[in-house]
């Protein structure tokens, strides 16, 4: 008999609470309840009642008397995990138990189970919450419930009922139904679990969110009508229509309190175009900062958006909402918008993360919170010179051969931390300096028993040398011995290395345990010191102990240092330090977002080498540009730009050059264009051209007369409509009428009246075509509602058009739909090109819901649309024309392309690491190949081959092998070599201007360009890469300035596939170096741009690179991971400087690992701090697979 159960859960046992045990919600009192409650939680809350006040709090939900404790569905859990708690056998002694090391990942103590008291995230609470809130609003209940528990849950009905706040530790959203059709949805203002989804695009269309609180929402209602005796939602909401979000204006706004904290903390509801979001506001000590909008699609500017301001307005006197008339917003970046702290609050609010001392907010970050990006002397005084160099080593001259100082002798691999063996070994000899132990022969007699070159055993041994022995605990006396292989084919004498025992010998008469050695270099990464420090730390110990009673400190000091580092090139970091298991993906595209960024920690130049790299040659192409905008004269595109940065009230003036050129383009819009066949690059070109000219004069009006001062009443020119980078304020008073003003004409047969008064009018046209040249322009601003629209509508609505216009019209749409349904994408444009009503178009926009440069215009002007065809044509030209942009881009490269890159593309269009590793065979053999220069197991001597070559490349992805030759462009590197060249024999300086000038005659004026710094004494620094959630998966020893050209050759080389989106400060320009060298491996890997939310405010680039415009890729990326890991290594500047090229790249190696287990460990126990805790057991439990130690019987399997 099959089971009639279909719940993929357990059904509950035979006395389980049929609800979720939450306390006792008087609605649920009759015979509907959703939860079964004792009559002494009914009682309770009888006498509990506290009078009439406008709130609704309960607290955390209890189990009723007499049921046990289940399974819940977590709706949203803690991220701290519960404590843990020792063997039960242990507290019935009395005591607790050490964890036993032998165990390996079973020591680590058991995580307890959830207490019956603690915190319930159970959907079915959530109901009973939101369903009081619902009551209390209807009459139905009392004003106010309060409970005996403490850390209630705030739960409150705002603006009349028409939605409910809820807040509980982190969590803080509002949720509200609204009828549309007949057909009732229920929104939520969380965005999401990813926090992707676009709530106002669902109350657009009346498709419910889709997270667990607007379900919660659904199953109140349901329940609040059956109390009300409605057969229905939707009768419910005809019948209260006070409940029914759906009824009320669009353009209304309205701000309630929710919440105020004795320290000036708030909250408030805000209700805008019938979308209801949570505003923060921080404490009062945090005077310069503004409320904080939790609104998905406002995360860039979250400060200065119409939720923002609607709870407290820019008339209260921020200076940073006074801006200039004229000034060059996007010039300035994030100085102009953070004079008093705005561009902090954007960014407290671009990770999540919540304002400080604000209600809710997302866990912090794995590493802290800095920016290490700053430039190489700011940090200290640079050093005068370089240190000495090591023992046995010479620094050499340009042109001598590299000598490595650790290849000179055969070592033994070590673990990257030491296993219970190890530690135990070297715990008695601890334990034999103290006197504790007495020693044995073996333990002062020293010598290798296997050789390290055929491993066969050691025969002869050589004469004996006495040494020291240094431990934690002091000095013992020792003899070493080198010796002679066993076998004649080798014969080779082994000096004494001391891994089998954990030791390191560092020379005939000096020998270390190796826990000494690991406790320096764990201080210098706890520590934020150097091997200096931490050596001049552990030797002052040493001395202060006893332990080194004699001798000169310095020359310990010295000793420590120069051991410590030949030691630490010894250890073999597991693969798996530098991988994410969380965001790892597949062979062919490892992870799905990487975050790189470069940071200025370099070394003497003097002290470096050319890297040996694996390259072929891939030049760039010198694609314009003007292909891939809809406005293809750059001039007409500065234009565009120059009025879109000046003030809303302000009357832009063109300079002569440019008036012809503006004028010729808005004459575009006259002539209505040809249905044609978009696979056309023509067709395509020339309706794109028309679309952005009809846009254009739709909002803006063109003159050859100044305005009229005393016309009306003007706003200040300080009050420009904020685009999301612009930062401006809203306009408070319309500007006049323009519509009256003189319009803008052309001798055109085929000209016709377009838009708002904006275009060209109809005359007689003679025999040839002649512009009048206009130089003025002003925005119209009756073209987006009139007068009686609040200030802050009005501004909201302008910024909205200012962001499509920057994107369409401005700069170059490449990857605007980048990792888009094309076919998704191509049905709307053509929905749109036909005319269509918004009714019939609009359930195809679901493509378009997350990306907020083309949503907001639709959703604003789709009314509109309705009544103007051309107007609904033009948005869906621009979207086709997008849609081709980046293909057409790519036939353009293909028909310049050189030899060079189509042999390239030819050979790694599908690649593996295999497949490189036997291309790399069939090569010349190259000169110079390093030795590792140690001796590993079988399963780690891949890895000890792999990290001398990364010492000698400079290239660090331990889990990512290479599968393409790296891409370099030969002529560009010549050009750059030449005119270094030049530089030193005639120094003299060309100007910003004249620079300028020269890129602008090459690639045009539309680049947004970055200084990459350089240094005459240091070398540029590394870039590193991380994965979306801080990882940190390799980085990259720069040669010469940090470029954009550097990132796209490193993920080239490591990724069979390019990451889905990649961030970079400077993605502008690394997108359009990838579209000029390899557009094929971009468009098989659909991967989009986007720049980190730390640096995208100083940008002025397309808002196509702003990650939150993009919230369905980007919610829940970090993009500033490289901006924290920077804050880590950048107080280990003054140590790294001194180091020699391969030292530096040891030291990052280790440094990077060290700091990726801390936050494997973190996240593996659910703690924030985990220095103090058994990091070697960690490591060798859940971390490294194998033993480096040769015979270790620290496993139990065999290796």
């Amino acid at each position: 008999m099959s089971d009639p159960c279909k719940k993929p859960s357990k059904c509950p046992r035979k006395n389980a609470s049929t609800g979720d045990g939450g306390t006792p919600y008087f609605a649920d009192l009759g015979g509907s309840a959703l939860g079964f409650y004792t009559p002494q939680d009914m009682l309770e809350a009888l006498l509990d009642y506290r009078g009439s006040v406008a709130r609704v709090r309960a607290v955390r939900p209890r189990m009723a008397s007499g049921s046990d404790s289940r399974p819940r569905d977590a709706l949203r859990p803690p991220a701290a995990a519960a404590p843990r708690l020792v063997a039960d056998d242990a507290l019935a002694a009395g005591g607790s138990l050490p964890p036993d090391a032998s165990l390996g990942a079973k020591a680590l103590l058991p995580k307890a189970p959830p207490l019956s008291g603690g915190q319930d995230f159970s959907v079915g609470t959530l109901v009973g919450h939101l369903q009081d809130a619902v009551m209390v609003d209807l009459g139905l209940m009392p004003l106010d419930v309060r409970s005996s528990r403490s850390k209630a849950a705030l739960v409150r009905p705002v603006f009349g009922g028409r939605g409910v706040f809820y807040a509980h530790g982190i969590e803080a959203f509002v949720a509200w139904a609204a009828a549309k059709d007949g057909v009732v949805g229920c929104y939520c203002s969380c965005g999401g679990d990813d926090l992707k989804e676009n709530v106002g695009a669902r109350v657009r269309t009346g498709v419910s969110s889709s997270c667990s609180h607007a379900l919660a929402l659904l199953l109140a209602l349901q329940a609040v009508a059956r109390h009300v005796m409605c057969t229905s939602v939707p009768e419910l909401l005809r019948r209260h229509q006070a409940v029914d979000g759906g009824r009320v204006s669009a353009t209304d706004v309205q701000a309630e309190p929710v919440f105020e904290g004795a320290d000036g903390r708030a909250a408030h509801v805000v209700a805008y175009n019938r979308i209801l979001c949570v505003v923060q506001t921080p404490p009062t000590l945090a005077k310069q900062r503004r409320p904080v909008c939790r609104h998905v699609p406002c995360r860039t500017r979250n400060v200065r958006c119409v939720h923002s301001l609607a709870v407290k307005p820019s008339a209260a006197g921020y200076g940073a909402f006074d801006d200039e008339p004229g000034v060059d917003e996007d010039a300035v970046g994030a100085e102009n918008v953070n004079r008093d702290g705005d561009m902090a609050d954007a960014a407290s609010g671009d990770e999540g993360a919540t304002a400080e001392g604000g209600l809710g907010g997302a866990p912090g970050d794995d590493s802290a919170e800095g920016d290490g990006s700053n430039e190489q002397g700011q940090q200290g005084q640079a050093p005068a010179a370089p240190p000495p160099l090591p023992r046995g080593t010479r620094r050499p001259k340009k042109g001598d051969p590299r000598v490595f100082a650790d290849t000179d002798r055969m070592r033994r691999a070590r673990n990257l931390l030491p296993c219970a063996t190890e530690t135990a070994k070297c715990a008695r000899y601890d334990a034999i300096a103290r006197g504790q132990v007495m020693p044995e022969g073996n333990d002062v007699k020293l010598y290798e028993e296997r050789c390290v070159h055929c491993g066969h055993a050691i025969g002869e041994l050589q004469a004996a040398k006495e040494a020291v022995l240094h431990t934690l605990s002091g000095r013992v006396a020792v003899v070493t011995h080198d010796g002679v292989c066993s076998n004649e084919n080798c014969g080779k004498v082994v000096p004494f290395d001391g891994a089998h025992l954990g030791l390191f010998q560092y020379s005939a008469r000096t020998v270390y345990t190796r826990t000494f050695l690991d406790v320096i270099l764990f201080t210098i990464i706890a520590t934020k010191s150097s091997i200096s420090a931490a050596s001049a730390t552990s030797a002052f110990q040493l001395h202060c102990t006893g332990a080194i009673f004699d001798g000169d400190s310095a020359k310990s000091r010295q000793d420590l240092g120069r051991a410590t580092d030949e030691y630490s090139r010894t250890l073999i970091v597991p693969r798996n330090l530098y991988k994410c298991s969380t965001c790892y993906g597949c062979s062919q595209t490892p992870y799905a977002a990487v975050v790189a960024d470069g940071q200025t920690i370099g070394i003497f130049r003097d002290a470096s080498h050319p890297f040996d790299r694996v390259t072929q040659n891939v030049p760039t192409i010198p694609i314009s540009i003007d292909n891939a905008c809809s406005v293809a004269a750059a001039k007409v595109r500065k234009c565009i730009r120059q009025r879109l940065k000046a003030g809303f009230g302000e009357e832009v003036t063109y300079v002569k050059a440019d008036q012809q050129a503006i004028s010729k383009f808005s004459i575009g819009s006259g002539t209505l264009p040809p249905l044609g066949d978009h696979a056309s690059a023509g067709h395509r070109t020339a309706t794109a051209a028309w679309a952005a000219s009809c846009f254009w004069n739709s909002f803006f009006q063109l003159s050859s007369v100044p305005r009229d001062p005393n016309g009306g009443v003007s706003p200040p020119a300080s009050e420009p409509p904020a685009s999301p980078r612009s930062g401006g304020p809203p306009p408070l008073t319309p500007p006049p009428d323009l519509t009256a003003a003189s319009p803008l004409t052309a001798i055109d047969g085929d000209a016709r009246s377009t838009l708002q008064g904006g275009g060209p009018t109809t005359r007689q046209a003679p025999a040839s075509v002649q512009y009048e040249e206009y130089k003025y322009c002003n925005v119209i601003p009756s073209t987006l509602g009139s007068a009686e629209l609040l200030p802050i509508v009005r501004r909201e609505r302008w910024a909205i058009m200012y962001a499509f216009f920057r994107t369409f019209l401005c700069e170059p749409v490449i990857g605007v739909f980048a990792g888009g349904s094309l076919d998704d994408l191509t049905k709307l444009a053509e929905a749109l090109i036909d005319g269509k009503l918004s009714r019939d178009w609009m359930p195809l926009a679901h493509c378009v819901e997350s990306i907020h440069v083309v949503w907001p215009m639709l959703d604003l002007l789709a009314t509109d649309m309705d009544g103007d065809p051309e107007m609904c044509r033009a948005a869906g030209e621009l979207l086709m024309f997008s849609i081709h942009t980046d293909l057409h881009m790519e036939n353009l490269w293909r028909a310049e392309m050189s030899a060079d890159a189509l042999t390239y593309e030819a050979e790694w269009t599908d690649t593996d690491a295999a497949k490189f590793r036997a291309w790399l065979a069939r090569q010349p053999p190259r000169p110079g190949r390093r030795p590792s220069g140690l001796v590993a197991v079988q399963a780690s001597q891949d890895r000890a081959g792999a990290q001398a070559d990364e010492v000698l490349s400079g290239i660090v992805f331990p889990d990512l092998e290479q599968v393409r030759a790296h891409p370099a462009d030969a002529v560009a590197a010549a050009a750059a070599s030449a005119a270094r060249e030049k530089a030193k024999l005639n120094p003299k300086k060309t100007s910003k201007r004249k620079r300028a000038d020269m890129e602008d005659g090459g690639l045009g004026d539309d680049d947004c360009r970055h200084a990459f710094l350089t240094h005459s004494t240091f070398t540029p620094g590394v870039v590193s890469y991380l994965c979306s959630c801080g990882i940190w998966i390799g980085f990259e020893v720069l040669e010469s300035a940090e470029s954009p050209a550097g990132i796209v050759a490193a993920l080239t080389a490591r990724f069979p596939r390019l990451p889905a989106t990649i961030y970079f400060d400077t993605a502008c320009q690394a997108a359009r170096n990838a579209t000029r060298r390899v557009p094929w491996l971009v468009r098989l890997s659909k991967t989009a741009w986007a720049l980190d939310r730390f640096h995208a405010s100083a940008h002025k680039c397309s808002p196509l690179f702003d990650a939150n415009n993009y919230p369905e890729r980007s919610g829940m990326h970090k993009t500033s991971a490289a901006e924290n890991r920077h804050s880590l290594n950048k107080p280990l500047k003054n140590h790294l400087t001194y180091l020699g090229q391969d030292r530096f790249v040891v030291q990052m190696r280790l440094i990077g690992a060290i700091n990726n287990l801390l936050i494997l460990y973190r996240r593996a126990i659910g703690r924030s701090d985990v220095r103090h805790r058994p990091l070697p057991l960690f490591f060798h439990a859940l971390v490294a697979s194998v033993c480096e130690r040769v015979g270790c019987d620290c496993r139990p399997t065999e290796q």
